[in-house]
């Protein structure tokens, strides 16, 4: 499933098998939180099915981003950013959902033993943040 989500698209067959190991299933029920602002990014999320809202907390500068999620979109991306420990904002179920975690650390040693495909997936990382936020401001 991985080399379907445009984030891994190009990846080495290795470092997605090795990001499938480390990817775990959750199941998440309608109105749940699965972060909020402020709380720890240890793990990112892919949407396998249902709908996740995301917002940016008040205060964030003057950014207010507002985004629904869907199938096979990434969100909690902060886990692969180095030295970002925290949420910038919440994301919450709008319906029943599956989503999948992958460690952010864990994430970024597999990417570091396959410089080519970390490449592929910082660069396209750094363009899905910069297209959040163009424009909000």
């Amino acid at each position: 499933m991985l080399n379907e989500i445009p984030l891994f698209a190009g990846c080495s067959e290795e470092t997605l098998a090795g990001l499938a190991k480390i990817a775990h299933e959750r199941d998440c029920d309608k109105g749940e939180v699965i972060y909020e602002a402020g709380d720890q990014a240890l793990e990112m999320f892919i949407l396998v099915n249902g709908l996740v809202s995301f917002k940016t907390a008040t205060g964030v500068g003057h950014l207010h981003v507002e985004t629904l999620m869907k199938r096979h979109m990434i969100f909690g991306w902060a886990a692969l950013v180095p030295e970002h420990p925290r949420r910038l904002g919440s994301a919450t179920c709008m319906d029943s959902s599956k989503v999948l975690t992958i460690n952010g650390d864990a994430a970024m040693e597999i990417l570091e033993q396959d410089p080519k495909s970390g490449f592929i997936v910082m660069k396209r990382l750094c363009s899905m943040i910069a297209s959040t936020f163009i424009g909000k401001s």
